[in-house]
């Protein structure tokens, strides 16, 4: 006569047999290996979004920095590509895509441990008993704080060779023009010291938390509204488009909220007049001389790109992350 073994205990011994294969994974079981896994994810999705939303970053840089030279993002385009060539819009591309790469993998990865320090579990998470929505804004705003250390120095290299094609060639004896982002960070290190290449961190810091609190806040919102009008018990059980269709807005989002702060943030790494000025002299200077409509220069062209490269970001990642899964 065989004994009976109640549903309990199956479900007990099926989720001892699950948590003991996942503990020989490389890439899931543990915090750390799931750390592992959004770190390879963002590197990912990072290179796909820079590739693709380059060429709309050029022309916001080139519009905040040009002064009164251009009168909006399509003459902006029309000008500069006539001037410099169509592939001048990739100028300085390197090291912003390694730093997108390294900026999504850190944003990621400190979103994973800020949410793991609130005690969220996704995992467990369901329509009647979602994740306290508080929590996700929260953990959004760390994972902005922790990559400022990350993105400023790829910032400033990135803004001013790319404010460089607004420039005329130097004349004698004043410095020559950016050869790249080498000759850019060893120059910059030069003249100001290892402390130069994180000039405009408080401005990037200004952008980075709010951005991010905005950035997987909407993400998560959109994706909660999806998921409970498809009735899908569990965020993972949403179709991998709606990643696409959340990302769009969180990017929208993301850019439109500290837009101004970016504006700052740009003058100061790539304007001479402003070195050693603090966020709020630059701050009040640009309005003093562009007026608010100056805070905003570009930011038209920013949403508008943020659109698909933010999908893509969002969407490589929940592809890729679900892919590594297996290993």
């Amino acid at each position: 006569r065989h004994p009976v073994i109640s549903s309990e205990r199956v479900e007990s011994m099926a989720a001892a047999v699950e948590s003991n294969a996942g503990s020989n994974k490389w890439l899931s079981g543990s915090a750390n290996k799931d750390g592992a896994r959004d770190l390879l994810a963002g590197m990912l999705s990072g290179f796909v979004c820079k590739v693709v939303e380059y060429p709309a970053d050029t022309i916001k840089v080139l519009e905040q920095t040009g002064g009164a030279r251009f009168n909006g993002p399509v003459d902006c385009l029309r000008k500069t590509v006539a001037d410099v060539g169509a592939m001048s819009l990739y100028k300085g591309l390197t090291a912003p895509l390694l730093g997108a790469m390294a900026e999504n993998a850190s944003l990621f990865v400190a979103y994973g441990y800020m949410k793991k320090a609130l005690a969220v579990d996704e995992d467990a998470a369901t329509l009647a008993n979602p994740v306290p929505f508080w929590k996700l804004i929260a953990s959004g705003g760390g994972s902005g704080l922790a990559s400022t250390m990350v993105l400023t120095p790829v910032e400033l290299v990135k803004c001013r060779l790319q404010a460089q094609l607004n420039a005329a060639a130097p004349a004698a004896g004043e410095p020559a023009l950016y050869r790249g982002p080498i000759d850019c960070v060893l120059r910059t290190v030069r003249a100001e010291g290892i402390t130069g290449l994180y000039r405009g961190n408080l401005s990037t810091l200004m952008r980075e938390i709010p951005g991010n609190m905005a950035w997987f806040g909407v993400y998560e919102g959109v994706m909660r509204v999806v998921q409970t009008w498809r009735g899908d018990q569990r965020k993972k059980d949403v179709p991998l488009y709606w990643s696409a269709f959340s990302g769009s807005c969180a990017g929208v989002a993301y850019w439109a909220i500290p837009y101004p702060a970016d504006t700052v943030k740009s003058k100061i790494q790539t304007d001479s007049r402003f070195k050693g000025k603090s966020f709020m002299e630059v701050f009040r200077t640009v309005v003093r001389e562009e007026g608010v409509r100056g805070l905003y220069k570009g930011a038209g062209i920013t949403c508008f790109r943020a659109v698909p490269s933010h999908a893509l970001i969002f969407y490589f990642f929940e592809v890729a992350n679900r892919f590594l899964l297996q290993f």
